[in-house]
């Protein structure tokens, strides 16, 4: 997984808790092999994010089937806002632990495709965490 940040400074009031907020995705269906790019916007007071966290939950799986990946993010110098893009990988970070759900009776068998929950939330270095934040469900193929 691949953090990038694109900060920006702006004037606007912002708190020592980190904020978080979904703004866009590449796509909500990432086939085999394929690439999910996130981007956040963020702000915080100091600037100090150290950490990026994504809870991916499949929801159409039969249990819990929930894991917290933890990335390291850049140093933003100080910046108090701006963007995280965030890149995950298919075998990396979308179906890593995760065992295929097979379609019973398909001739030739076949899976099912997973339906992700992604949330994402920030830790900055004085242990702060944001709130989280989520785009809609994300269809992976298998």
């Amino acid at each position: 997984m691949l953090a990038s940040a694109l900060a920006a400074c702006h004037k606007d009031p912002v708190e020592t808790k980190p904020h978080l907020s979904f703004k866009d995705l590449n796509s909500n269906v990432i086939g085999q092999n394929g690439t999910l790019r996130v981007t956040l916007n963020f702000t915080d007071k100091e600037g100090d994010l150290q950490s990026l966290y994504v809870v991916r939950q499949r929801m159409n799986a039969h249990g819990p089937d929930r894991k917290v990946l933890p990335y390291d993010i850049p140093d933003f110098n100080g910046q108090n806002q701006g963007e995280i893009q965030v890149t995950l990988d298919y075998n990396y970070d979308l179906t890593l632990g995760l065992d295929a759900i097979h379609v019973a009776g398909s001739n030739p068998p076949q899976n099912e495709p997973d339906t992700l929950q992604l949330k994402f939330y920030v830790e900055d270095k004085a242990g702060h965490v944001s709130d989280s934040t989520s785009p809609k469900q994300v269809i992976v193929i298998r």
